[in-house]
């Protein structure tokens, strides 16, 4: 007999195989769990044509926001109290 003895478990009774495993497998198991949930509650992105047109009336009537002029009168309202 040999002095050494080592003691060779096979490696399915090793716990790092185990934790390699677990690992791209419940990632598996949350993208199958995503999919369902994706498949089961879609957004419906397709509208009538009145409701098309009143999503365009109301983006149409929103006022434009010019941030150039309204920074640059901001700025001399500024410059002109300092002087």
């Amino acid at each position: 007999m040999s002095e050494h003895s080592t003691d060779l478990r096979p490696w399915y009774k090793e716990p790092w195989p185990w934790v390699a495993i677990a690992i791209p497998g419940a990632a598996v198991i949350m993208g199958i769990i995503t999919f369902y949930l994706a498949v089961s509650n879609p957004d419906y992105l397709v509208v009538d044509e009145q409701q098309y047109r009143e999503i365009k009336s109301e983006l149409k009537a929103q006022p434009a926001i010019d941030n150039g002029q309204a920074g640059q009168g901001a700025k001399r309202g500024q410059d002109d109290g300092d002087h």
